[in-house]
């Protein structure tokens, strides 16, 4: 039994480093920021990294049990990065624990803003207010962001359980 629980523990860490990874990866290309509009400091970097998480945790929701363990674990990583990121610019050991609990705050108010304004049904206007506040958009760019956040929605939708329960993601490319 303790060798079943071994394996698929080493599985599910796997598959946190793989989405974990991804996220990340995809947070970081360089269209967001210099033709897509999002800030380019470590702000505008979380304010990216939320909203992706946050629809793969959306997704990861429906692929039951499995799913939500497998987003508290990819979660707890993300923030583990951060923290880390804290430090490498400078930030006090002493202030680190604050920041990171007002960014995993920040975060969760993001996540229930996007699910709000996904949840809604034809016009994107509240999503395109939340992606405004939150990455700091020009008009010029919301609505772009928007096509891109239910793009990525009907992407994510489109893997199987299995595929993101594995680690295994497709992003789409900003339209």
């Amino acid at each position: 039994m303790a060798l079943i629980g071994w394996f698929q523990s080493k599985k599910n860490r796997w598959a946190v480093d793989r989405l974990h990874r991804s996220i990340q990866d995809q947070a970081l290309r360089p269209d967001f920021y210099f033709d897509g509009g999002v800030r380019d400091n470590f702000s505008g970097r979380f304010e990216m990294t939320s909203l992706l998480a946050a629809l793969m945790f959306r997704r990861l929701r429906t692929a039951g049990a499995a799913g939500k363990a497998l987003s508290q674990d990819v979660f707890d990583a993300l923030f583990d990065g951060f923290d880390e990121a804290l430090r490498d610019i400078g930030t006090g050991d002493l202030t680190v624990g604050k920041k990171i609990r007002k960014m995993g705050e920040a975060f969760y108010g993001r996540a229930k803003s996007y699910d709000e304004a996904l949840a809604g049904e034809g016009e994107d206007t509240e999503l395109q207010h939340a992606l405004t506040r939150n990455l700091g958009l020009a008009n010029t760019e919301m609505e772009r962001f928007a096509r891109f956040v239910r793009l990525v929605e009907s992407t994510l939708k489109r893997h199987t359980d299995a595929q993101l329960l594995s680690g295994e993601v497709i992003w789409p490319r900003l339209p």
